[in-house]
Order: structure tokens, then C-alpha cells, then sequence
């Protein structure tokens, strides 16, 4: 349990530094369009959400949504760790190349969230894959953190 708690918190750390990565990055104009703006227009596109809570209110949904979402990615991230004998920042680079390739690579097109990575310039997939990355191994030393701290109690 200790783990998983670990895994979600650590989760949460890494999806509040992603975002600030992705909001740093489109301000200094180093990122392209960012998953959390295409979610904000897919919200809109499939629910109205701009129609109904405004553009505030959709990008407050959108982070509800990644925070959520990182959370979940991150408890899982915790239950495989008692498993894992690779430092936490190739372990973290293997799973967040695997969120990638499973979320973006298969669901996101599916859900028409994306256009699918076949059809996006290699900088706009690279990009994703990056930041995939780097939440996989900020998850994963933020969960080592925590659970070595001690500070996580299950």
C-alpha cells in the first residue's frame, strides 16, 4: 500500500511539473502546441466544455483531468516498483516511454485526441515523447522520495 500511495503522490508531483514544463515551454516558444492545449480543444470539440464553463473553467478541467490522470499513472508506477531493480531514472524513461507509446501511440487516436504520431511532423512526436519521458522519471524519483522518506503509510 506503502507503494502505491508513494506512486500516486509522486504522480501528482511529477503532473504539477509537467504542466509548469509545457506552460514554461509554450511562453518561451520552445514547444509547439502541448497535449494539455489539444485536450483543452478536444474537451471543447466533443463536450462544448468552452460553451459551458468557459475557457477558464476547460483549463481547469483540462489539469483536474492530467492530475487525475497522473495520479492513476502513478499508483501504478508504485505497485510495479518493489519489482524493479533499474534506477528510478531509467525505470522512469522506460514507463514514461511506455505511457507514450500506449496513450498516445494507441488511445489518444482512437479517441481523436490526436491525429496519431504517423501523422505528426517528427518535432511534434518527438516533443510528446519527451515530455512523456520526463514525467516517467520524475514519477519515478518522486515515488522513491516518498516511499524511502518513509512518508507514505499504508
Amino acid at each position: 500500500m506503502r507503494d502505491l500511495v508513494a506512486g500516486a503522490l509522486g504522480g501528482v508531483v511529477a503532473g504539477i511539473a509537467l504542466s509548469a514544463v509545457m506552460v514554461s515551454g509554450r511562453r518561451a516558444r520552445v514547444l509547439r502546441q502541448t497535449l494539455a492545449e489539444r485536450s483543452e480543444d478536444w474537451l471543447d470539440e466533443t463536450f462544448g466544455a468552452r460553451r459551458v464553463l468557459g475557457e477558464h473553467g476547460t483549463t481547469a478541467l483540462e489539469q483536474a483531468n492530467h492530475l487525475a490522470a497522473s495520479a492513476m499513472f502513478g499508483a501504478g508506477y508504485g505497485m510495479a516498483r518493489p519489482y524493479v531493480r533499474a534506477h528510478p531514472i531509467v525505470a522512469g524513461a522506460v514507463f514514461g516511454a511506455g505511457l507514450y507509446a500506449v496513450n498516445i501511440g494507441a488511445i489518444a487516436p482512437l479517441i481523436g485526441l490526436t491525429r496519431g504520431e504517423w501523422n505528426e511532423a517528427p518535432a511534434m512526436a518527438g516533443q510528446r515523447l519527451a515530455m512523456h519521458v520526463f514525467f516517467g522519471v520524475a514519477t519515478a524519483l518522486a515515488t522513491e522520495a516518498l516511499a524511502s522518506a518513509g512518508g507514505c503509510r499504508g
